[in-house]
């Protein structure tokens, strides 16, 4: 089995439980259309990837949802939907980092917008006493500041350059099958995660853990 030195997770359905249903229903309440056609797990709408990559401000965000919402929807309304998406933070997951960071170089990498990184931030200092949720972490790469998303090559190349990892030595776990594609071609020993509740049996089978 090859021993890795660099461990790269996602975050979504990998570390933080995520429920597009929820989200969608929240959006419905406020919303003139239906919403399964403006974000779900396989598709989203263009204002969502622009926002991922920072090239929107969460404000230019709402304001361009509020197209298909109901008159007189409020920022704190569209913010409260939309943060209605990160459903459970297991704790055991966050204990499981905390150990593997003394061990490994350790990096998140999440497609991830402004918006959700104020939430994932009050969550690890409110459920767990940490600054922020990139603290469980070596570093935390999102896309918002990066500026690209996966499966963009772009985004892996970065986080390789930036620090100095060699692909080869180097693990990924995400829960979308492209952007485990993408991590391949690239020589990065990458894993799809099925099932959120797996992520210990497949650290184990890998002798990660």
């Amino acid at each position: 089995m090859k021993e890795f030195k660099n461990l790269i997770f996602d975050i979504g359905d990998v570390i933080v439980d995520i429920d597009y249903p929820t989200t969608i229903a929240e959006f419905q309440k406020l919303g003139t259309v239906d919403f399964s056609h403006i974000v779900s797990y396989s598709t989203q709408n263009r204002i969502f990837d622009l926002l991922e990559t920072g090239k929107i401000t969460a404000q230019q965000f709402r304001d361009e949802l509020k197209r298909f919402l109901k008159p007189g929807t409020t920022d704190e309304e569209i913010t409260r939907a939309w943060n209605s998406i990160l459903i459970n933070y297991p704790s055991q997951k966050i204990d499981l980092l905390k150990e593997l960071k003394t061990r490994y170089k350790t990096f998140a990498l999440s497609n991830i917008n402004e918006i959700h990184v104020t939430s994932i931030d009050l969550a690890a200092q409110e459920k767990f006493g940490a600054e922020k949720f990139g603290s469980f972490f070596h570093q935390a790469y999102y896309s918002n500041e990066v500026g690209f998303r996966k499966p963009d090559k772009a985004i892996y190349e970065f986080v390789l350059q930036k620090e100095n990892l060699i692909a080869e030595e180097t693990f990924f776990v995400d829960d979308k099958a492209e952007n485990v594609v993408a991590a391949k071609e690239l020589g990065i020993h990458a894993y799809q995660l099925t099932n959120r509740n797996k992520l210990n049996e497949l650290l184990t089978d890998l002798k990660i853990i």
